[in-house]
């Protein structure tokens, strides 16, 4: 693939990171206590870009640039500023290091941008716990049988002439890029402002036709398309749980499952790969949890 032909070692190589992350005024909890999370890494190479989406914040932290940004009715579901943000972020910020973050994320110790920094044409995220995610549904026939309809990403694959799947489906709750991944977040954007395919509802979908996870579902399929083929591997622990992260910051174990969030296909959604590998926790929304996470994260040893 032509994608690939992009060599690391052939590109420029930049000095700096920026760790970007967006919210509206109800998360924005989430944001504080993200950014705070990053207390250990802050230095004169990383910058914070925090984007308030309609609104403006009094939070003041080292190294930290606040952007207002005006809503967007054009976008069904808040996920989809992301790929906007990320061509905004490279045209207010040029030839740096980039990682976008979800808000409902707390960095684990382990983490430091150096170990998110590459030079290829396309971002890298993260596996999750769910190789096949999809969304369902069910009717019934006149006779009673069951139906279960799928909504996954196949729909969108074959709208953009993508074959097949060139790794294993990664989920767009961080990621990070270089300037030389502008071709990608120009598709991307392009993808998730598609109204055509934003309309397309089937009469009774939980979910549209074409964007069953929201922007992921475009991430990963923009992603396919290059032939893309490196990623972060299992970099996050999907999870809302202090003792999850205790074990995440502490246990050498690896392969772990919690045995707590386990779905209707058996897949547990508090997964532990390899706890060197993890970098970050992901699934966090209510405050006092939060908080309280975020308390043990600034305080234990290392």
């Amino acid at each position: 693939m032509i994608w690939e032909q992009v060599s690391v070692s052939s590109l420029k190589r930049y000095n700096d990171m920026i760790i970007f992350l967006y919210s509206d005024k109800n998360c924005e909890h989430q944001a504080k206590a993200c950014i705070r999370s990053l207390t250990h890494q802050i230095s004169n190479d990383l910058k914070i870009v925090y984007y308030t989406i309609g609104f403006k914040s009094d939070f003041e932290f080292p190294n930290l640039h606040k952007i207002e940004y005006p809503l967007k009715t054009e976008y069904p579901r808040f996920h989809f500023y992301k790929a906007e943000l990320s061509l905004v972020t490279m045209e207010l910020f040029p030839d740096e290091y980039y990682a976008f973050t979800d808000t409902d994320v707390l960095f684990s110790r382990r983490f430091h941008p150096d170990k998110v920094k590459h030079n290829l044409s396309y971002p890298m995220g993260s596996y999750g716990p769910h190789e096949y995610p999809f969304v369902w549904s069910t009717s019934y026939t006149a006779t009673g049988q069951e139906i279960r309809h799928i909504y996954d990403e196949k729909k969108m694959m074959h709208y953009f002439n993508v074959p097949q799947r060139s790794q294993r489906y990664l989920w767009s709750c961080f990621y990070s890029f270089n300037p030389h991944c502008r071709d990608f977040f120009e598709e991307y954007t392009s993808m998730c402002k598609n109204q055509y395919l934003h309309k397309q509802w089937a009469p009774g979908a939980p979910v549209p036709d074409y964007f069953p996870y929201s922007d992921e579902t475009a991430f990963n399929v923009c992603l396919w398309k290059r032939g893309a083929t490196k990623n972060l591997g299992f970099a996050f622990v999907n999870t809302h749980s202090l003792s999850t992260v205790k074990l995440g910051e502490e246990t050498s174990q690896t392969n772990f499952r919690l045995g707590q969030n386990i779905d209707e296909y058996g897949a547990d959604w508090e997964y532990i790969n390899d706890p060197n590998s993890v970098l970050l926790y992901h699934g966090f929304k209510d405050e006092v949890d939060m908080n309280e996470t975020l308390d043990y994260l600034l305080n234990i040893s290392i």
